[in-house]
């Protein structure tokens, strides 16, 4: 299974080959954590709860005669510590990927710190002040809405317990409507996230989620018999507290995406603007590059969609994954023109060129402060596969040819571990290879497309092989990818040489 490579497309076959350089580096990269790492940091977590819950609810309750220190320390410990177990046990059965990723573990035990802490102080002015809703928005967009759902939950149960500031008689009646409120609006909050998300999304999220809560807080204080004057305000303020909640969480979100190195939606959609400096320099000084990168963004984003992977960050990777031949653009046929550069290169000197946009241009993506998911998708969209176009035409210019290494020709990535990454490269090589075709027809485009995807997915030596698509999904995207290309690769019809240029100028043919 071999397939020749153009110089200017780098279509590569699947074989084999030492993983060094980028490849090495990126393994690091990717290496998961022990889910014990995690528990040993939500743990942490629960420590901090503890304080924040002992040192809020001990003046309190000391100045009413209540519990000495030492039991309220104890009921303290073991509250903080069940609810955080609970989270846990959840988190281990349910969403583990969670517990070994080390950025978005840290973010989500950061949320649930900081508004602990925050409602411990907030919750002094009026105990339906609470900050819970900013984790839980936070949580939804730097994470996933399923995560966020999870964390409703814990935030209802450690609110409840910041708010543990009365006793005897009737001092569960207001943390079980804090519990309910923030449980509520806490859903709602996150059910108003979408995967169009703009900068300004959490403040409507904050101000949908903090109505929700303030009607639970109404219905349950009517229901308690409370004056018509304590309904109104604890509902104002727990409408306050979520539209303050989403304000907040607007001006956070640029700070946890940088800190905790997030690629959200919000950050993905920046980058595809056209403004952006690698973009304006691609369509500058590689415009071929830079077209030929728009149409795999296209590919790549219709075909995340079918199989389940993330349509922006697919697309997102598409438009830079190859901004590393901004370093010599003429090595590109796609930039060249008439003239190659490669008929007066040594066929290891164009491979040496050619491969070293992939490392260039994770370095470029690295330097300009890029989500590290981006970049790790970006560099694998040739894997470790090697150019049999100049690696055979160094075979037939060498005398002897056990002098040619292999290695030599060969990329120095690692083959995609996500649907993203494999997504990505079947879509850079099929629109490589139908852009190759001189005079594209249907049967061309569909013949080039299945025999792409086909080399890419040997089971045994496949650019593909360890990846979590199945075949159910190839073939989906092989579908989608000879749909989208015959659209834009389609037959026109040729103008005659003798026809007006006023009759083109008026649209008196039909164009194809």
């Amino acid at each position: 299974m071999k397939k020749k490579e153009s110089s200017g497309h780098n279509q590569a076959a699947v074989v084999e080959s030492p993983k060094r350089g980028l490849g090495s580096l990126m393994g690091k990269a990717r290496k998961r954590v022990a889910p014990s790492f995690g528990f040993i940091v939500i743990a942490l977590v629960a420590v901090i709860v503890f304080l924040a819950a002992y040192i809020r609810i001990s003046g309190a309750w000391v100045e009413k005669g209540g519990l000495n220190l030492i039991w309220l320390a104890a009921i303290c410990a073991v509250c903080s510590a069940t609810t955080v177990l609970l989270y846990e046990t959840y988190l281990y059965f349910e969403d583990r990927t969670l517990l070994t990723k080390p950025n978005r573990l840290f973010a989500v035990a950061t949320l649930i710190a900081l508004a602990n802490i925050l409602t411990a102080v907030t919750s002094v002015v009026s105990y339906t002040f609470v900050a819970a809703p900013v984790a839980i928005i936070l949580c939804g967009l730097l994470v996933t809405r399923r995560s966020a759902y999870t964390l409703s939950v814990l935030m209802a149960g450690t609110s409840m317990l910041l708010t543990l500031t009365t006793s005897g008689h009737g001092a569960l009646d207001k943390p079980f409507v804090i519990m309910l409120s923030v449980l509520i609006g806490g859903i709602v909050s996150v059910l108003t996230l979408n995967s169009r998300q703009s900068r300004t999304l959490p403040i409507l999220s904050g101000l949908v989620g903090g109505f929700a809560s303030a009607l639970v807080t109404a219905g349950c204080l009517a229901f308690l018999h409370e004056s018509t004057s304590s309904i109104l305000s604890d509902s104002a303020w727990m409408l306050g507290g979520g539209i303050i909640c989403g304000i907040a969480a607007t001006g956070l979100l640029p700070v946890f995406e940088a800190v905790f190195d997030v690629a959200t939606d919000a950050r993905l959609n920046e980058l595809l603007n056209n403004n952006n400096p690698l973009l304006k320099r691609l369509m500058l000084e590689a415009p071929g590059t830079y077209h030929h990168s728009l149409i795999v963004g296209v590919l790549a984003e219709s075909a995340a969609e079918i199989v389940g992977a993330n349509p922006l960050l697919c697309k997102a990777a598409a438009y830079y994954h190859d901004v590393g031949k901004l370093v010599g653009p003429k090595y590109f046929k796609e930039n060249q023109g008439e003239y190659n550069i490669h008929d007066e290169l040594s066929p290891e000197e164009s491979a040496r060129r050619i491969i070293a946009h992939q490392h260039d241009g994770a370095a470029m993506l690295a330097k300009s402060r890029f989500p590290s998911e981006l970049i790790k998708i970006a560099s694998q969209h040739h894997g470790d596969s090697v150019m049999m176009y100049f690696y055979n035409k160094a075979l037939e210019n060498a005398e002897d040819k056990s002098t040619v290494q292999r290695e030599a020709f060969a990329y120095d990535g690692e083959k995609p571990r996500t649907k993203e990454g494999a997504v990505l490269m079947l879509a850079d090589c099929c629109e490589a290879a139908v852009r190759a075709i001189k005079r594209p027809t249907a049967e061309l485009i569909e013949e080039r497309v299945k025999s792409v995807i086909k080399g890419l997915w040997q089971p045994d030596d496949g650019q593909l092989s360890q990846c979590p698509l199945t075949a159910a999904d190839i073939r989906s995207i092989e579908k989608c990818f000879i749909t989208t290309l015959l659209a834009q690769y389609h037959e026109r019809v040729e103008y005659p040489q003798n026809l007006p240029d006023s009759a083109i100028n008026r649209g008196l043919i039909e164009k194809n």
